[in-house]
């Protein structure tokens, strides 16, 4: 039997040694590598607390393969987590486990249509086709280095075509899709939709998207003074925790938090996750809150002060400037505009508010732009069910999750692994979906 699993993450992983363990032969289509979400908190925030025991974190079946030496009560930080579990599991790796670089395009069935049915058989008789581009600037690479002389004689056009991606494919029995709920970041616009000009501008300016913040926090913050960051979410809220530290370093520097919310992390503070992250955001948006309440209180003495002044002895000073938080809160507003001027550095964000979102007899609205060097966008993730438009499945529209528990679909042999109505996405949900997986895809096929 052969199966499937997209995806790069821990539960990709484990999802493949478990049917590896049943006698499957198992394909992991990763398209950077094994890693996925984990590997950019490792990278960006590895002191991060993970929030929940060793025990629900990871599987017997990992623990034993590479002899995981730890209380099982315990609570791993992001870092203990990669470098005494996923990163030693991904490195003992398995015989019956490849792991195929390239990025899945979309997975149809070989020859049926929709709605085709196969007279007394089910629709698994005919397999699945997995369809994946890949780089091929590597290979191309291994090639100039075994035969320099011929890639001499051959053209620029000829050499140029070379590195375009090509898109290969691979037929499977099963396929699992555990791509995650970050596998595609939402715009920055209302209703999930792009703001003017977004689209265009978003792949050749410092804009990032969803997890990608994180990879790219590191150069943002080095040369940025004013970072708008959109959204106030779960992913938003880890930003702005790690943003903190970048302000205290320097007074000049300032973040616009622009979101549709009344009280920024409302909506994420009331959830049951997160709940050191849930603390953190609260520590942080209290301190910028009490920092400016007190800076007005000392510009209201010193503006009273200055207005005592004699005339003469007022026009020599000027008069003391009303203070502005670092972190500037923009709430019940959506980013509807991105602009960039030809003559000068950064980006510029408009803003829409309407004061609805506060009182429900109100419509005033009003506008306002933001001068910025950089833009962080959290306004969520969704899936990406278009990738599987070739295959009956059910997916909730306002979401994009899967709505059957097990992650099955009424395409039989095709689920979705993690991202699934009615529960939290996060790894210990999912390890603990693997078997219910399995239990579906025992009703096909026998252990034999």
């Amino acid at each position: 039997m052969k199966i499937a699993i997209l995806g790069s993450g821990p539960l990709a992983l484990e999802a493949a040694l478990h049917f590896e363990g049943l006698g499957a032969s198992v394909s992991v289509f990763a398209k950077s590598g094994l890693g996925g979400m984990i590997r950019r908190l490792y990278d960006f925030a590895p002191e991060t607390s993970l929030e929940e025991s060793w025990s629900m974190l990871t599987t017997g079946l990992g623990r034993e393969s590479i002899g995981l030496v730890a209380s099982l009560d315990d609570v791993p930080t992001v870092k203990e987590y990669c470098e005494q579990y996923f990163l030693p599991l991904v490195e003992k790796g398995s015989g019956e486990v490849f792991v195929k670089p390239g990025t899945v395009q979309r997975v149809h069935k070989r020859f049926l249509s929709l709605d085709e049915v196969i007279p007394g058989k089910s629709r698994l008789q005919d397999l699945f086709r997995v369809v994946f581009s890949t780089d091929p600037k590597e290979s191309v690479l291994n090639q100039v280095k075994s035969n320099p002389e011929l890639f001499e004689k051959l053209g620029e056009d000829v050499l140029q075509s070379l590195n375009e991606a090509v898109e290969s494919f691979e037929d499977f029995d099963l396929v699992i899709d555990a791509t995650g709920t970050h596998y595609c970041p939402r715009p920055m616009g209302p209703s999930n939709s792009f703001a003017l000009n977004e689209e265009r501008l978003k792949n050749n300016s410092d804009i990032f998207y969803g997890r990608e913040c994180l990879t790219h926090y590191k150069e943002v913050t080095k040369k940025s003074k004013h970072i708008v960051l959109i959204g106030s979410g779960a992913m938003s809220a880890l930003l702005l925790c790690e943003l903190d530290l970048w302000l205290e370093a320097d007074p000049e520097r300032m973040i616009s938090l622009i979101t549709t919310e009344s009280k920024p992390f409302e909506k994420f503070l009331k959830t049951e996750s997160s709940e050191i992250l849930r603390m953190m955001t609260t520590e942080v948006m209290g301190k910028y809150f009490h920092n400016l309440q007190n800076d007005r209180r000392q510009f209201e003495k010193d503006l009273f002060a200055w207005r005592e002044l004699e005339p003469h002895v007022r026009a020599k000073h000027p008069q003391p400037k009303e203070p502005l938080s670092q972190l500037n809160v923009i709430p019940c507003s959506n980013a509807t505009s991105l602009d960039r001027l030809l003559d000068r550095d950064g980006l510029y964000v408009t803003c829409e508010t309407n004061a609805f979102r506060r009182d429900a007899k109100s419509d005033e609205e009003e506008m306002s732009t933001i001068s910025c060097d950089s833009v962080f966008v959290c306004t969520g993730h969704a899936k990406t069910p278009s990738m599987f438009n070739g295959l009956q499945v059910e997916f909730n529209l306002t979401d994009s999750l899967a709505k059957n528990a097990s992650g099955a679909h009424p395409e039989p042999g095709f689920f979705t692994l993690g991202s699934v109505s009615g529960i939290n996405s996060s790894l210990s949900k999912g390890l603990l979906q693997i078997p219910l997986i399995e239990a579906e895809v025992m009703k096909f096929f026998s252990r034999a």
